[in-house]
């Protein structure tokens, strides 16, 4: 499903990723663990194809998204690829319903029947018409997982989905990624330092000094 082949990043004289190969199949849960600021966020960025890297090759179902031109990656997107962000990027303006509708609608599909599915799913309904800034972390984490799923992507990137949150909440949204795998057999990658995390994931690498390595290659 996914397929990074030597991936260069760099930042003006610092290189980011350094030649970072990484294959994850359908349904796997795979972690990306590593200390703030070592790159996995770039990383999911570049899988995504938000950033682009500077060498190598992406593909997603076979389609090297590194030749496609911006408006065909953001397509791909909308169509196939879920993102949580680590803040979140729920629309303030906007109540719960209208953030996980937003993909809907700019996809141009029905969205109604699929939003109180999603709600009822993430155990969210209740919160339908409250505005963000009235939420907790928790819920804020919730409404932004059903928004990555609005248009049942095969692929969920997720950026330290539980950073901001206690240990409640973290073993929910622990919990929501295991019914997510079971009922939409999506392709999940996580990136985290969150040590709660390991105890479900399928594989763990570590980005460390640009390099990605399996455990037990350290």
């Amino acid at each position: 499903m996914i397929e990074v082949k030597e991936i260069v990043k760099k930042y003006g004289d610092k290189t980011v990723l350094d030649k970072i190969s990484l294959s994850v199949e359908r349904g796997e849960i795979v972690l990306i663990e590593g200390e703030s600021g070592v790159g996995k966020t770039t990383l999911l960025n570049i899988i995504s194809g938000i950033d682009l890297p500077d060498e190598g090759s992406v593909f997603i179902d076979g389609k090297n998204i590194v030749k496609m031109s911006e408006d065909e990656r953001a397509k791909l997107r909308l169509n196939m690829i879920g993102i949580i962000f680590q803040t979140y990027n729920l629309i303030e303006e906007l109540n719960v319903e209208e953030n996980i509708a937003l993909p809907l609608r700019l996809a141009g599909k029905k969205w109604k029947e699929k939003v109180e599915e999603l709600m009822e799913f993430l155990d969210i309904s209740d919160l339908k018409g409250k505005r963000i800034n009235m939420l907790s972390g928790g819920e804020r984490q919730r409404v932004a997982i059903a928004r990555a799923l609005a248009n049942d992507p095969r692929i969920i990137l997720a950026d330290e989905p539980t950073s901001n949150l206690d240990d409640r909440n973290t073993e929910r949204v622990i919990e929501i990624f295991r019914r997510i795998r079971e009922k939409y057999n999506a392709t999940i990658v996580i990136a985290s330092h969150d040590p709660r995390i390991v105890k479900f994931i399928d594989k763990k690498y570590l980005l460390e000094n640009g390099k990605l390595m399996p455990y037990g290659d350290r």
